[in-house]
């Protein structure tokens, strides 16, 4: 992960410590239904300041209002001790010193990032003039420079790795707001990051980090967003917890333990984590097996998949977990070996393929990979089923909306409207229907790629019912993760990856976060 907290002290402005953003009593409501109740946040020049709660819980709507999307129905803002009028339009805070990073990030693929730089740049101006190339490349050069950020200004966006994008549309967010600095001494800004390390290996992560702990370095603040409780300890000085639309506790970092603002979250007191004691038993049969499996990474694969079990791959990044389940599944080429499954080889496994042979595969990428973001709920879960519910000419549409919604509603999906539009539902949401929309499959076997990256602890506690049950019905799952907390909860045996090949297995109770981290940092320095 990341390098350890850095003192606010250190490099820090002399403004440090001040207040760059106070919110009171902010209310936002839809039909009438409060999303925000009356919300209090305070976030201090040269601080990182986690924002966490559960899906639903009113930190989207939070940020969209400080961006300008809604208008608040009632409170008060004041950026650097000055009080903002409501409502604050289209630009929401932005020329007040705020800027936003979204899970999206709002960078084109087929645009250079000199050309997303320039067009801020010189859009700011509000005249129309010719781009001068030479001087907006220098400037792009020395932006990216001073936040150590390796990538060429003339590389498209399509060229760049996942974490490359996430940093570029950050240098890109705070030099926005250094255009509208006015003259005089630089007052600290206030960078919103919403969840950027979502799909993001660990590696990346700390990657990331380090520019964040930069910005606080200089006395900028930082709203991070995350589920991701280990990351938001290990960055952030202090943390806001939203629960039903109101602050139920903010908490200086150093000294919280990770149970203590679980139980923040939720609401609830936790027990620890342990594996599931559900009574099921691994069947003696075979569902599916590799023999040689052999990828970009993975390196001469022999795996054995029953019924009943829970079979968990995690390692470093690049030590070929990233890559296992695509490879299975058909979606990344085989460069050698063989998948079987019933006892029935699977010549160049395709998607198709695997699913006619009850194979699904829910991916690490919902957004990009396993899901129609525009489409609705319905038609996203509907998709496994349309041959079936296509008869006399015509498509069934009110029994695969029936089906819909009864998944929806087993499953706890919020809302549970099956014409609403797939991109609405938090990714807590999206990710219980994509499981729901394959477990509706019956399937012999479910490969899973980072099954709760980006979901809330929740979310994760009915992932992991819903995975058990399943597995409790017979089907065998393979669950490749850099998660070990997960691997705690739901595997019956882990296989440790290094460098494309098993080096170490651990079964039963002796699976413990403890016994996987010495594991992988064993395996990787082998």
């Amino acid at each position: 992960m990341s390098e350890p907290r850095q003192a606010q002290s250190g490099g820090a402005s002399s403004a440090a410590g001040a207040e760059v953003l106070a919110i009171s009593g902010l209310v936002k409501r839809f039909a009438g239904v409060p999303a925000l109740g009356g919300v209090d946040l305070t976030v201090r020049a040269g601080e990182v300041h986690g924002l966490l709660g559960a899906n639903g819980c009113g930190k989207s709507t939070l940020i969209k209002t400080l961006a300008g999307v809604h208008d608040a129905d009632e409170g008060r803002v004041a950026v650097h001790g000055q009080e903002v009028p409501m409502p604050f339009g289209a630009d929401g805070l932005r020329t007040r010193g705020l800027s936003f990073v979204h899970q999206d990030l709002g960078l084109s693929d087929a645009a250079t990032v000199l050309e997303h730089l320039a067009l801020d740049h010189v859009g700011a101006s509000g005249t129309m003039r010719r781009i001068p190339w030479e001087a907006e490349r220098r400037r792009a050069a020395d932006l990216l420079a001073r936040f150590e950020v390796a990538v060429d200004p003339d590389a498209r966006v399509d060229q760049l790795t996942p974490v490359q994008r996430a940093m570029v549309a950050i240098v890109r967010a705070v030099a926005s707001q250094e255009l509208h600095a006015s003259g005089g001494e630089r007052r600290p800004q206030l960078l919103i990051l919403d969840e950027p390390t979502v799909f993001l290996p660990s590696a990346d992560v700390a990657i990331l980090f380090r520019l964040v702990d930069r910005l606080r370095q200089a006395g900028d603040a930082v709203i991070l967003v995350s589920h991701d409780l280990d990351e938001v300890l290990e960055i952030c000085d202090r943390v806001t917890v939203l629960r039903d639309g109101l602050n139920v506790g903010t908490r200086e970092v150093e000294g919280l333990g990770r149970d203590e603002l679980v139980e923040l979250i939720l609401g609830v007191q936790i027990g620890a984590v342990t594996r599931p004691e559900d009574g099921t038993e691994r069947g003696s049969q075979v569902a599916l097996s590799t023999r040689g499996l052999s990828g970009e990474r993975v390196r001469g694969l022999d795996l054995d998949l029953h019924p009943g079990e829970v079979v968990g791959v995690t390692g470093l990044a690049g030590s070929g977990i990233e890559e296992l389940t695509d490879l299975v599944y058909g979606v990344r080429p085989l460069h050698g070996g063989t998948v079987v499954v019933g006892g029935q080889e699977i010549a160049a496994p395709t998607p198709a393929r695997m699913l006619r042979h009850d194979v699904v595969l829910l991916p690490a990428d919902r957004k990009a990979l396993g899901s129609a973001p525009r489409l609705s709920v319905l038609e996203n879960m509907s998709l496994p089923f349309l041959r079936s519910a296509f008869r006399g000419g015509r498509l069934r549409w009110k029994a695969l909306e029936q089906q819909a919604q009864d998944t929806c509603v087993r499953l706890h999906v919020k809302p549970a409207d099956p014409s609403a539009l797939f991109s609405s539902l938090s990714g807590g949401n999206q990710q219980k229907a994509l499981l729901g929309k394959w477990l509706d499959t019956k399937p012999t076997v479910m490969l899973l790629a980072e099954p709760t990256q980006g979901v809330d602890v929740g979310a994760r506690r009915e992932i992991f019912r819903l995975v058990r049950e399943a597995v409790a019905g017979g089907a065998s799952v393979l669950c490749a993760t850099s998660d070990y907390e997960q691997l705690v909860q739901l595997a019956d045996r882990v296989l440790i990856f290094a460098d494309g090949r098993v080096v170490d297995e651990i079964a039963g109770d002796a699976i413990t976060k403890d016994a996987l981290t010495t594991a992988i940092y064993a395996g990787a320095a082998a």
